[in-house]
């Protein structure tokens, strides 16, 4: 269930997304340890949730969305209850983290910023001699 259960939402993530596609692929070449036609007939009854939840009402969609998890992680839970060497494959399923900032880089958290802009830059910054304005006039430069 620990591999399970994340694999799980990502994949209900994506398919609320609308990219279920993209790892239909994956998850067929996991699935096909059973034999071809019960993975064929596993990703038809996925496909077929994938649309459910994209048609539900936006009042449902949060109830469907882990109904649709619960499912799923016990689906593959008892897959790589079965095939344990298949944990590895099923972990290769969750997304990998995209453009995180390097440990030593600033990350920027702004809260109670009604109204206002914030700008954040990895160098310099250079707003040539008129400066930076957000809701108020451009600064008189002779004053």
């Amino acid at each position: 269930m620990a591999v399970a259960v994340p694999v799980a939402s990502a994949l209900v993530t994506e398919m609320a997304k609308g990219g279920w596609a993209s790892l239909r692929g994956a998850l067929g070449r996991f699935l096909r340890r059973d034999g071809e036609s019960t993975a064929e007939r596993q990703l038809e009854l996925l496909d077929s949730a994938e649309q459910t939840l994209a048609e539900a009402a936006e009042a449902d969609r949060d109830e469907a969305r882990r109904r649709l998890e619960q499912r799923l992680a016990l689906q593959l839970a008892a897959y790589v209850d079965r095939y344990p060497d298949m944990s590895d494959e099923l972990e290769a399923l969750l997304p990998t983290p995209q453009d995180l900032p390097a440990s030593d880089t600033p990350v920027l958290n702004a809260q109670n910023n009604s109204n206002s802009q914030i700008l954040q830059a990895s160098g310099n910054l250079n707003a040539g001699s008129g400066g930076i304005n957000y809701g108020v006039p451009p600064r008189n430069p002779r004053a």
